[in-house]
């Protein structure tokens, strides 16, 4: 008795059939909600409190694409800052470069200095404080502090600037193709730079402390 092909094909059909079905399921996304990207996840608390409960999917501002992202690739809005609140552009960072070394040439460098530790602990060079320009410390979500601030301008600056002496000036760039236009020194000290003229990410004043006596 001869076997029918048909019924010898059958069990290979119904094995592939099983097979594309465990792709289906594999390819499906979970359900429930989206995880938080690594960033929103790896920071302290004061940075997640600028964060959604979920990975934002589009940028409140301009509705472009962002999931996963911490600034928006289209109109630079930062994720886990205020709404509004935008990188700074490239002209902006240039012009910057130029009005600072345009103050310590007028300043004779130590009024610059004296202006500069003054500004610090608003997350700001005199250039920026001018420009209405801010760093940020990312992984806190909130304006850098005079040691932060310190480090970025003195020893990451340093630092990469004998790294441009042996390249080409070429680590000067950088913030040209970063996606969150950092420069390397940025990097280093994880900072962004914004622009904030309304001065909404500006440290507010420590209150005095309170004496015995209820005397501050």
């Amino acid at each position: 008795m001869t076997e029918n092909p048909h019924d010898a094909a059958e069990p290979k059909r119904a094995e592939r059939s099983k097979k594309a079905e465990r792709w289906k399921k594999a390819e499906q996304p979970p359900a429930g909600p989206r995880p938080a990207p690594r960033w929103a996840q790896r920071g302290p608390s004061s940075a997640r409190a600028y964060a959604p409960a979920s990975a934002p999917t589009v940028c409140p501002v301009c509705r472009g694409p962002v999931e996963g992202e911490l600034t928006c690739q289209f109109c630079g809005q930062v994720m886990v800052l205020p709404t509004g609140i935008h990188l700074s552009t490239v002209g902006l960072r240039f012009g910057g470069f130029l009005l600072e070394n345009l103050l310590m040439i007028c300043t004779l460098y130590i009024g610059w200095l004296i202006w500069a530790f003054l500004v610090f602990p608003q997350g700001q060079t005199p250039a920026k404080q001018l420009l209405h320009m801010r760093v940020i410390y990312i992984p806190e979500a909130r304006a850098a502090r005079w040691w932060r601030m310190f480090f970025r301008e003195f020893i990451a600056k340093g630092i990469i600037g004998l790294l441009a002496a042996v390249t080409l000036l070429i680590p000067y760039f950088w913030l040209l193709w970063d996606r969150n236009r950092q420069e390397l020194w940025d990097k280093m000290a994880t900072t962004l730079v914004v622009t904030d003229r309304a001065d909404r990410l500006r440290p507010s004043p420590q209150p005095p402390a309170e004496l015995p006596g209820g005397r501050s």
